[in-house]
């Protein structure tokens, strides 16, 4: 390292700061995070990262803080035999998150052929606690025969649970499930399972008993979920048109007559009419002609229209609907063509828009500067990182008023030197702090930022991936680790 690039002294007071950004530095070799797991500061970044080297996972696996062991069992980058220690932790939370976390697939999909991993999914199905237990049946990269053997879990929760987030459950389960759990919202989870409408029998007997039932929250929501899935007769159908609530959970349902559906399409009660138009198989003409207003706040989409297998021209149609849940909805799809994306672009809907913002790789430079002015949100941090967003915007947004505008925009690399170098000098600490990570610094700059008299910006300093590794080497060597 030559004279001029001489790693400044730094104040003792700003080591912990210093060595917490190195372990949130994208850049650091394995070599560093080894040494930063010996380290007193805050680990649980570093358990976080997805480039964790096996020596290191193994160190923080052991960690004496049950915080940092958490965050590990979270993350699903780990190696089988980690994962085993963490299903044998003495905390029950360590072992919950590994059983929602663990992952039989790669950060590509691929499966990942690991008989090591199997037992640890064996090890948490027979983990004594339940609460690890249900943690597991809601993973939904269980194998399948571990899951089947759940479905006869002691547990009459975590059966339940095993059920509902299994596709391929079989049907016959369904039934003896639904008798042996007594919970609404156990119960509702099963329903959505159903390979098929409930028969009206059962469906009546479950009715019967729930009107004698205090009415709650979780028992509308029940009868709304049968209401759904019977399959009806004259006499369900005549129960559940007579209110509302309840025409709105039919008009879903498969088994409705066409000409209630008709009915319903025409209903005085805007929530009524919204759930025909999401109706599966619903004549494109009708769809249309039906009117709806829509909350641009409201989180209701079209769940059939994410999986259903679109040609362009269907996607295009969707993209032109009338109705805001159907574009919303389409805006979610992953990958869609550059001609869509342009329509939802211009659409009328905030929500619409921001999604496309949020979700689309292709989506426009003009929108995403557009909504990243507008929006609040956490997303917009990710929209100054997507390709398309332009450097212009997000100067302009470096010299916003707002310190969430000018923390937003301070690592974008776009950024003139000049706007990055106000930017250190920000009032506001978190600005300062992620101006000093912005790629656009040259070394010998970052150099200096360590050695500042700002704890803010040493931080950020230490975690610019610009920071060549024999400097962290250096600096590790200075700190004693």
């Amino acid at each position: 390292m030559s004279a001029s690039l001489r790693l400044p002294a730094i104040a003792q007071p700003f080591w912990e700061t210093l060595l917490f950004g190195l372990a949130g530095n994208p850049s650091a070799p394995p070599d560093i995070l080894m040494r930063l797991t010996a380290a007193n500061i805050d680990r649980s970044g570093l358990a976080r990262r997805s480039d964790l080297p096996a020596d290191v996972v193994a160190a923080l696996a052991t960690d004496c803080d049950v915080t940092v062991r958490s965050n590990l069992a979270s993350n699903p980058s780990l190696l089988p035999v980690v994962q085993g220690v963490l299903a044998k932790d003495a905390d029950t939370r360590v072992r919950s998150l590994l059983a929602e976390h663990i992952t039989t697939t790669d950060a590509g999909g691929s499966r990942i052929p690991d008989p090591q991993r199997r037992e640890v999914y064996e090890l948490l199905s027979r983990d004594p606690d339940p609460k690890v237990r249900r943690a597991l049946a809601f993973n939904r990269h269980l194998p399948d025969d571990v899951r089947a053997r759940m479905l006869d879990d002691a547990d009459s929760k975590t059966a339940a649970i095993a059920a509902s987030e299994w596709p391929l459950v079989p049907t016959s389960r369904i039934g003896e499930l639904l008798s042996r759990t007594t919970g609404a919202f156990d119960r509702q989870m099963l329903l959505l399972r159903l390979d098929g409408p409930l028969p009206a029998d059962a469906a009546r007997a479950m009715l019967a008993e729930l009107d004698s039932a205090p009415r709650d929250a979780r028992r509308e929501g029940l009868v709304r979920r049968i209401a759904e899935v019977a399959d009806l007769d004259a006499g369900l159908t005549g129960r559940f048109l007579a209110t509302a609530d309840s025409r709105a959970a039919v008009a879903a349902n498969p088994t409705l007559p066409a000409e209630h559906v008709a009915d319903l399409a025409r209903d005085p009660d805007n929530q009524v009419r919204a759930a025909v138009v999401a109706r599966r198989g619903l004549d494109s003409e009708l769809r249309e002609s039906i009117p709806v207003d829509y909350d641009d706040r409201s989180s209701a989409v079209v769940g059939w229209l994410l999986t259903e297998n679109l040609s362009e021209q269907d996607q295009l149609a969707f993209a032109r609907s009338r109705h805001q849940v159907v574009r919303k909805t389409l805006a979610l799809r992953a990958g869609l063509p550059d001609g869509v994306v342009e329509l939802l672009a211009d659409d009328e809907s905030f929500a619409v828009r921001l999604l496309v913002c949020e979700r689309q790789p292709n989506a426009p430079g003009r929108l995403l500067a557009q909504i990243a002015d507008q929006w609040k949100g956490y997303s917009r941090w990710n929209m100054l990182a997507h390709r398309n967003f332009p450097a212009d915007a997000a100067t302009g947004l470096a010299r916003s008023v707002e310190p969430h505008d000018r923390v937003v925009a301070a690592a974008h690399p776009g950024l003139p030197i000049d706007t990055i170098e106000a930017l250190l000098a920000d009032d506001d600490d978190s600005v300062r702090r992620r101006a000093a990570t912005n790629p656009a610094i040259s070394v010998g700059r970052l150099f200096r930022l360590l050695g500042s008299a700002d704890s803010s910006v040493v931080g950020g300093a230490a975690m610019n991936r610009l920071l060549p590794a024999n400097a962290m080497h250096q600096l590790l060597d200075q700190a004693g680790l």
